[in-house]
C-alpha cells in the first residue's frame, strides 16, 4: 500500500472515530435539557376550602370636625376556593415561548359567615373572583413571568351603623415565578402584585363624595400533580387595600367628612382536583 493511501486510509478511520462526537454531544446536551424542562399539565382544575381572617379599620370624619374610628374583625372563618389553570400549549417542548402563556381563575367565598358589630350579630357574606392572563417561561426546572388581569372583591353586610357593603372591583398586575423541586410531584410557586380598585360599590360615597385606593396581594402555592391526574396544592394568600375617603357626605351609615383606611386579609387553602 502506498504512502499516500496509508494516509487516506487513516484520516477516514480517524474522522469516523471523531466525525459523530459533536453530534452525540447535542444530542445528550437535548436529552438533559428535556429532562431538567418540567412537563406542564394543560389543564389543572381544583375545588377546596380553608380558613381566611380579615381586619377592616377605617379612620372617617365624624360630622363634627374630629375623626372616630370604625373597625370590623371577622376572627377566623371557613372559606371555600377554586382554582382554574390552562396552558393550551404546554404540549409543545421545542418551543418554550408558547408553552409559557396560561390563563388562570382563581375564586373564593365566605360560607355562614356572622359577625358581631356594636353588640349586634349581622348577617354578613364575601365572595371573591379573579381572572388573570400570564406568561412563564420555562428555564431549566424555573418558570419566570408575570400575570395580568381583573377581578371583584365583594363584601355583603347587613345594614349598621359602623360600615357599609362595598364591591371592589379592580386590575392587578405582577411578577410570579415557579420552581420544580420534584419534577411533577413538588413545586413552589410565589406572586406577587398591585391591584388598582376603580370601582367601590356603597363603599364609593359612605365616608365622602371621592373614595380612592391601591392593593397589594402575595401569594406561595405548594403544588403537584401525579400521572394519573390526581394534584393538590396548599396556598397561602395575603391581600391588603390601602383606601381614601375625601369630601362629605350625608349618607347613611356614615355622616363623614372624608377619612382613610385600611382592609386586609389573609387565608390559606387547601385545594384538590385533576390535571390534564
Amino acid at each position: 500500500m502506498s504512502r499516500t493511501l496509508r494516509l487516506y486510509v487513516f484520516a477516514a478511520c480517524t474522522g469516523g472515530l471523531l466525525g459523530p462526537a459533536p453530534a452525540l454531544a447535542d444530542e445528550d446536551s437535548a436529552a438533559r435539557a428535556r429532562e431538567e424542562r418540567p412537563e406542564l399539565p394543560i389543564l389543572v382544575l381544583e375545588i377546596g376550602a380553608g380558613v381566611r381572617f380579615r381586619n377592616i379599620h377605617l379612620e372617617v370624619g365624624d360630622g363634627a370636625g374630629g375623626s372616630e374610628s370604625r373597625s370590623f374583625e371577622t376572627g377566623a372563618y371557613f372559606d371555600f376556593a377554586w382554582h382554574l389553570l390552562l396552558r393550551p400549549m404546554a404540549r409543545r417542548p421545542s418551543r418554550p415561548s408558547v408553552q409559557a402563556i396560561l390563563l388562570q381563575l382563581d375564586g373564593g367565598s365566605g360560607i355562614a359567615l356572622r359577625a358581631e358589630v356594636s353588640g349586634i350579630e349581622l348577617q354578613t357574606n364575601t365572595w371573591r373572583m379573579l381572572g388573570q392572563f400570564g406568561y412563564l417561561y420555562p428555564v431549566g426546572r424555573l418558570q419566570l413571568g408575570g400575570l395580568v388581569g381583573v377581578g371583584g372583591d365583594v363584601f355583603g353586610i347587613d345594614l349598621n351603623s359602623v360600615l357599609p357593603s362595598s364591591r371592589i372591583i379592580y386590575a392587578r398586575l405582577g411578577p410570579a415565578l415557579c420552581y420544580s423541586l420534584v419534577p411533577r410531584f413538588l413545586s413552589i410557586r410565589a406572586d406577587f402584585g398591585l391591584r388598582f380598585p376603580f370601582y367601590f360599590g356603597a363603599l364609593e360615597d359612605a365616608f365622602g363624595d371621592r373614595t380612592s385606593g391601591i392593593g397589594l396581594d402575595a401569594a406561595l402555592t405548594v403544588h403537584g400533580w401525579l400521572n394519573v391526574g390526581f394534584s393538590y396544592a396548599v396556598r397561602f394568600v395575603w391581600e391588603h387595600y390601602y383606601l381614601r375617603f375625601s369630601g362629605s357626605s350625608m349618607n347613611v351609615p356614615a355622616m363623614g367628612d372624608g377619612g382613610d383606611g385600611n382592609d386586609h386579609a389573609l387565608t390559606i387553602q387547601f385545594l384538590l382536583g385533576w390535571s390534564l
